[in-house]
């Protein structure tokens, strides 16, 4: 299948130069290295098997699944418990006074 690439001057010199020095034709050596990026890229493994290998996948013991719609209530639980909490807090815009 007939494929068209425009190149840089810089690469398109560099091709040409080692297509001389390894007397093989442009088309030889480009599709050689395709071949070897796709091999490559073929046995590299994703994030998912990556972090799944490292034992990352799983180890979490806390099965809340609404950590978003109710962050700010865990949060301000964790400090509670921390004893970091000192004042509560001032919604709707009124100040103590």
């Amino acid at each position: 299948m007939p494929l068209v690439i425009r190149l840089p001057a810089e690469i398109e010199a560099g091709l040409r130069r080692l297509s001389h020095e390894e007397r093989k034709s442009q088309a030889e050596i480009v599709r050689a290295l395709i071949a070897e990026r796709l091999a490559r890229r073929k046995g590299r493994a994703g994030a998912y098997a990556i972090a799944r290998r490292l034992g990352v996948i799983g180890c979490d013991d806390d099965v809340r699944t609404d950590t978003a719609s109710r962050h700010s209530e865990y949060v301000r639980a964790a400090l509670d418990a921390k004893g970091k909490r000192t004042r509560k807090s001032t919604r709707g815009g009124r100040r103590g006074g």
